[in-house]
């Protein structure tokens, strides 16, 4: 990676890139809710969200649609985003990964330039395509000069530190062991960049119960500090 490549990826990476993405849990805050505290406990979470939630999900949605848009095909783009919005089955979490695409495309054509950008955003107002946030993500790193390993890895890093960053606001981590635990959530997100090289886009979606139930009782909980 080259410094130019390096600033873009940091840019694309950093929660002051304002997409929303602090706004979700992805149903964090309702494990907190459910009792779970303590470096340990979120440390386990955190992994099991990025092997079993992002790795078969976002992050292969994000590394096929680089490949696509590497050939220029926009059509295979909005068939990914089709595949996430199938498998995103809490409703929350689906609405809110469009919102911060939403924004993704917007803020990053207006930054970076280029075609695919805002062809993809016609594509979303024409209720043609959903613009889901790995996939915008994607055609902003394209935008941005990125490789397809680095854009996964942002989609990783934007991921995990979203979860890290809802743990401490829900009061489950302090500030400290949060960054220790993202430290040590570079292994796990390494290996769940590498799953994505020997899988097709047709394989997205996941398993992680436990999970997944947390992002459909969400709604239900008490009052809410995060939108999913």
């Amino acid at each position: 990676m080259n410094a130019a490549s390096l600033f873009a990826a940091l840019q694309l990476a950093d929660s002051f890139f304002p997409t929303g993405m602090f706004t979700q849990s992805h149903g964090l805050e309702r494990l907190v809710e459910q009792g779970l505290a303590g470096e340990a406990a979120v440390a386990a979470v955190v992994r099991s969200y990025v092997l079993h939630v992002a790795a078969p999900g976002d992050a292969l949605a994000a590394r096929w649609c680089a490949r696509a848009l590497a050939e220029g095909d926009l059509d295979t783009v909005a068939q990914i985003d089709a595949r996430l919005e199938a498998t995103k089955l809490a409703s929350e979490g689906r609405l809110a990964s469009r919102r911060c695409g939403g924004r993704l495309l917007l803020l990053a054509a207006e930054s970076f330039g280029g075609p695919h950008l805002p062809a993809y955003a016609r594509r979303v107002r024409a209720a043609q395509a959903h613009g889901h946030q790995a996939v915008a993500l994607a055609l902003a790193a394209h935008a941005a000069g990125l490789a397809e390993d680095e854009a996964v890895a942002v989609e990783l890093h934007s991921f995990t530190v979203s979860l890290v960053s809802a743990a401490i606001r829900l009061g489950a981590l302090d500030h400290v062991a949060g960054q220790r635990l993202l430290f040590q959530a570079h292994p796990a997100m390494a290996q769940a960049a590498a799953l994505g090289r020997d899988l097709h886009w047709r394989d997205i979606g996941g398993f992680a119960p436990e999970i997944e139930l947390a992002q459909f009782q969400h709604p239900a909980g008490g009052m809410h500090m995060f939108v999913s």
